[in-house]
């Protein structure tokens, strides 16, 4: 649908037209000018909301990633553990290579949280993984 101003620009480029005041040619290049400043104007909102429908997706794929980075390598961790209880007496799990696994995640989540910032997700995690870092550094002294 059109702006009133639009077509109240148009209705005036016709009367002058109709007026005298300018001629066909003229009348012809402002008209194609409105038009053109017309799609120009509309052209970004198309690629802002592409923007932020990017950035959304992202923070919710960063937000997964970093839950997926806490859970699941405790809870590998602790199945195979259970796995070494089961098979050996004294047996425990390493849990090296799951604590890797969630850095790794961790990591990932992070950096896509940092690429989607203005989203309210790319926020939590970013915010949260940072706390996360803190508390690990303070209570591993």
């Amino acid at each position: 649908m059109e702006n009133v101003s639009n077509v109240s620009s148009e209705e005036e480029l016709l009367q002058l037209r109709n007026e005298g005041k300018i001629s066909e040619d003229e009348y012809k290049d402002l008209l194609a000018t409105m038009q053109k400043t017309k799609k120009i104007d509309t052209e970004p909102t198309t690629s802002e909301i592409d923007k932020v429908k990017s950035k959304r997706k992202l923070g919710k794929i960063a937000f997964v990633l970093m839950l997926v980075g806490i859970i699941l390598p405790g809870l590998c961790y602790f199945a195979v553990d259970l796995l070494a209880k089961a098979t050996a007496e004294n047996a425990h799990a390493a849990i090296g290579p799951w604590f890797f696994l969630g850095v790794a995640f961790e990591i990932a989540a992070f950096v896509m949280g940092v690429i989607s910032w203005p989203d309210v997700f790319g926020k939590a995690t970013v915010i949260t993984i940072s706390v996360l870092t803190v508390l690990l550094i303070l209570f591993t002294r």
